[in-house]
């Protein structure tokens, strides 16, 4: 079903599914992170006005528009989801769940079943960032672990992915989480001659 849809899923222009550039894929990575939260934006406020209407109002005014909102974010959900996927193919990035490793090129690193399993919930979330908290839950299934917990886990985490010199890190964002960011390499590359 899911398979079916993302078939379906119009493309936007310029929009190349066969692209075999990774640089292509975080650039659609981007593009539907930013049209997801501007849809999202929209939707709150949808919401917001639709609660200042009489209730006898409420129904008609949210049906189809609501709903249209909700498809449009959910099409752009499917297609982060496809470029997220192509994105770490293309990388040349490989997850083996069985052994717990990651292998980049001709480096892999081995994971304890908490890194694996934290590394695994922040790889699910190509949306965006996610907060400790709800990272404690979905990753451990226990949300009465303290937070220092899982920061202790995210700079193990850390320090294991930088050891596959990968192109991406954990970032962390007050008050919004943790999230897997790709690098671009253009800043990497600028941020190598400014050190020269």
């Amino acid at each position: 079903m899911a398979r079916q849809a993302l078939a379906s899923d119009a493309l936007l222009e310029g929009e190349d599914p066969d692209t075999q550039f990774a640089q292509d894929a975080r650039h659609w990575v981007a593009i539907y992170r930013e049209l997801i939260a501007f849809r999202n934006g929209v939707l709150a406020r949808v919401h917001a006005q639709v609660r200042k209407l009489p209730t006898s109002a409420r129904t008609e005014a949210s049906g189809s528009d609501v709903s249209l909102i909700e498809e449009q974010i959910e099409r752009y959900r499917r297609r982060l989801e496809f470029w997220y996927e192509k994105q770490w193919r293309l990388e040349g990035l490989v997850v083996d769940t069985d052994s717990r490793t990651i292998t980049h090129r001709d480096r892999f690193v081995m994971l304890t079943n908490r890194e694996f399993q934290l590394f695994m919930t922040l790889a699910s979330r190509p949306s965006g960032y996610t907060r400790s908290s709800q990272l404690l839950v979905e990753a451990w299934h226990d949300s009465g672990l303290p937070e220092e917990t899982l920061r202790t886990y995210i700079v193990r985490l850390r320090t294991k992915l930088a050891e596959l010199e990968l192109p991406l890190h954990i970032d962390n964002r007050p008050r919004q989480g943790y999230a897997i960011v790709f690098d671009d390499p253009a800043s990497r590359r600028i941020t190598r001659r400014t050190r020269e």
